[in-house]
This record gives structure tokens, C-alpha cells and sequence, in this order.
């Protein structure tokens, strides 16, 4: 295991290990004592009077203990080595040599083109200049070491092809081994505009997907019709107009050959269409016909929407609109009216409008009622009966009396 020493009888021993790994010291102290409380302390020369140490682990063993593991964290320190003591009070200290190697770490690990990641060294030699190159090529970016070795810089991730690419510091002028550190390229999709109408041309940018690749888009996973192709560094950009869909949430999807996709959530314009202003039946047109069924067609002034409009229209007894009768409700209107059969009775009506994105506007509610005939059908047939009986009577009444008169 990296950084752990190996099991020794006696005061040495030698580890080496990376800044923030565990690191063991291990004790064999034959038939010695060497239990009850202690320190562990790590400097960065041989501990002695007036040298600087940190305090990395306190405890305390049985006194009756001659075998003793003590595990620690490497803290910040230079490259090279170390010092680490093993401390009891008013006894002879255990001490030991420990190598810090050199080591880098990126966070987060895995990011898309243009994105930004954080480099961090540790370990290093102090105050030196570090070469950090991306995939070989020389990053460019200034770099010194703290006093304990350390570094931080950030990088932009370049347009690159998906997958693993490596990370690599150097110190000139020293022989260092190899330190690296890999990074996952994922692939990411952006539209122009942001926020589109429905039916609009908009241009779909992809980065960080494999080379020379088809790639194929859906559109609330709906393939929309052509496909591009990427470039050498995993590029590609495609022109297409937005379909309509029924979903409030809309998901770009584009998926390379190799299996690589990246998603965009599509923000469309959430602004609602101007509510519509009803027309007729209005104040002029209150009554319609004396008996039986109508045939009534409302009207309401058109409203525009990029996006696209319909009209959702409604018809009521009264001004709650609840439960509405059958057919009493059409929506998806394309046009600013609508015809409807009614029967006798006295009616409310509303309309609002709907974009191609959903939204929708207040209802806008006529303000004036209307009545549909004074009299159902089936009010004229009973009449049409109750008029024959009395005419049948009148009838019958007049010849009983000529024929007494007779």
C-alpha cells in the first residue's frame, strides 16, 4: 500500500508517499515498553531545538505495549525528505525518514469544452516554476510553488474530441518522475437563439464528441431530419427549425456514433399572448330567435403570437363555468369565431388564447348575457296539444248547440 512503512525492529524505518495519503508507522520494540502517551510530529528538517514541526497524531497506548501502529495523513510539505517522530514524554523518541513525491489533481475530473477546471499540485519543490501541459501541448500558464511545494491554477478546457486526455507538470532543471493527471472530456450542445419561438430557426453547437462522426439530434425524442457531422476536434454546428410539441419541458438530444450525448433543456419563451376581446354576441345581439334551437356564432378579435395562436372558447348558464354541458368547450380554434347549436335558455360565454409554446392568456368574459328563444320545442308541442283540445272542444261545444237549437 502506498505509504505505508514496513515493520521494523529498532528507531529507522522509510516510506514515501503523496501529500494527503495515509501513510503507517509501524513499531517493534522487542521486550521494550514503549506504551503510555505520545506524539507524532513531522518536520521538515531533523527535529531538534528551534526546528519548526506540526503535531499530526496524540494518543496513548497501554504502558505494558512493546509493539506499537500509528497511522497519519501526509500533510502539505516540499518534495524530497522529511522528517517524522514518534514522541514520549521524558523518553528517547523514535525517529524517521519520510520521502513526499510530487503529485497533481484535477477537480472536477470530467468537464465539457469551454469549461473550467482547477489544477492543483502538491509535493513540489518550493518556489519553483511548473510547466503544466495539456495532451503535450504547453498550457501556457504561469505557475510557482508555495514555499511548502504547493500550487493551484485554473484551465479552460479546450475544444477537444471526447475521452480521456492527461495532464502533465514539469520542473526544469530536475528529474521528476512522471506526474499526470487525466481529465474526461464530455461532450455539451448550446443553441442560438436561447429562447425561440416555436417554428424558428435556430443553430445547434456541439463540442466534444468524437471525430469525423455522425451525429444524431432529437427533439423531445423526436429524430429531427438531417444529421451533421463533426470535425477533427469534435465539433459540428446545424441549422434547424423548432417543431411544436405538447410537453412544457423541451430536451434536445444530440448522440454521436461512439455513444456519446449531451442534452439541452430548451428554455422556450414563456410570455403569454394578449387576451382576445369578445365581439358578438354583445350588447346589440342579446336575444336570438322565439322557439326552439339557434345556431349562434361568436366572434372575438384575432391576437397575434410568433409562436402561433389558438382559441379556447366557453359556454355556460352561468359565471362559474362549472360543470360545463357537453360541447359547451372547444379548444385548438384556429380561427376567431365559432358556430354553435344552442337550445332555449340564457347563456355566458368567455375566450382566451393560446401560443404554440402553452402559454395562455386570461380569460377574457363577455359582459353581456344573451338568450337563445322564449320557448323550447318541446314548450310548442305541448302548446300545439293544449290548442287542439280547446279548439276540439270549441268545436264540439258549437254543434251541440246548433243541434238544440235545431
Amino acid at each position: 500500500m502506498e505509504g505505508v512503512c514496513p515493520e521494523v525492529i529498532g528507531e529507522s524505518t522509510t516510506s514515501s508517499g503523496r501529500v494527503g495519503s495515509k501513510a503507517t508507522i509501524n513499531i517493534d520494540a522487542g521486550s521494550r515498553q514503549i506504551g503510555g502517551a505520545y506524539t507524532v510530529i513531522w518536520s521538515r528538517t531533523i527535529p531538534g531545538e528551534g526546528v519548526d514541526y506540526i503535531v499530526l497524531l496524540e494518543g496513548e497506548f497501554p504502558r505494558e505495549t512493546t509493539k506499537v501502529t500509528v497511522t497519519f495523513t501526509v500533510p502539505e510539505a516540499v518534495y524530497g525528505n522529511n522528517y517524522v517522530q514518534y514522541q514520549r514524554p521524558a523518553r528517547d523518541p523514535f525517529g524517521f525518514t519520510f520521502t513526499v513525491l510530487p503529485d497533481i489533481k484535477v477537480s472536477p475530473a470530467s468537464g465539457a469544452p469551454g469549461a473550467k477546471v482547477t489544477v492543483k499540485g502538491t509535493g513540489f519543490p518550493a518556489s519553483k516554476e511548473v510547466e503544466l501541459s495539456f495532451d503535450g501541448i504547453d498550457t501556457k500558464l504561469e505557475i510557482s510553488t508555495s514555499e511548502l511545494g504547493s500550487f493551484s491554477t485554473d484551465f479552460i478546457i479546450p475544444n477537444t474530441i471526447a475521452g480521456r486526455h492527461e495532464f502533465k507538470a514539469d520542473v526544469q532543471n530536475m528529474s521528476l518522475v512522471d506526474i499526470t493527471a487525466s481529465l474526461q472530456v464530455s461532450p455539451k450542445i448550446s443553441l442560438e437563439p436561447e429562447k425561440p419561438d416555436i417554428g424558428a430557426e435556430v443553430t445547434l453547437t456541439g463540442r466534444g464528441f468524437a471525430a469525423k462522426s455522425l451525429v444524431s439530434i432529437t427533439y423531445d425524442d423526436v429524430p429531427i431530419a438531417s444529421s451533421p457531422t463533426t470535425d477533427d476536434a469534435g465539433n459540428f454546428a446545424h441549422k434547424f427549425n423548432v417543431p411544436e410539441g405538447s410537453k412544457d419541458d423541451h430536451v434536445i438530444t444530440a448522440t454521436d456514433e461512439a455513444g456519446n450525448a449531451a442534452t439541452y433543456g430548451l428554455p422556450l419563451e414563456g410570455q403569454p399572448p394578449p387576451a382576445p376581446s369578445p365581439i358578438a354576441p354583445g350588447e346589440n345581439q342579446q336575444r336570438f330567435g322565439m322557439f326552439g334551437t339557434q345556431l349562434i356564432t361568436f366572434t372575438w378579435t384575432d391576437v397575434f403570437d410568433p409562436s402561433g395562436i389558438t382559441y379556447t372558447l366557453e359556454i355556460d348558464d352561468n359565471l362559474s363555468f362549472f360543470p360545463l354541458a357537453p360541447g359547451m368547450r372547444k379548444a385548438g380554434l384556429t380561427k376567431p369565431s365559432c358556430t354553435l347549436q344552442l337550445g332555449p335558455g340564457t347563456y355566458y360565454w368567455r375566450v382566451k388564447a393560446v401560443d404554440g409554446a402553452g402559454n395562455e392568456s386570461d380569460w377574457a368574459l363577455s359582459p353581456y348575457p344573451f338568450q337563445v328563444g322564449f320557448f323550447s320545442t318541446w314548450y310548442l308541442v305541448i302548446g300545439g296539444v293544449i290548442f287542439v283540445i280547446i279548439f276540439v272542444f270549441i268545436v264540439r261545444a258549437f254543434l251541440r248547440r246548433v243541434r238544440e237549437y235545431y
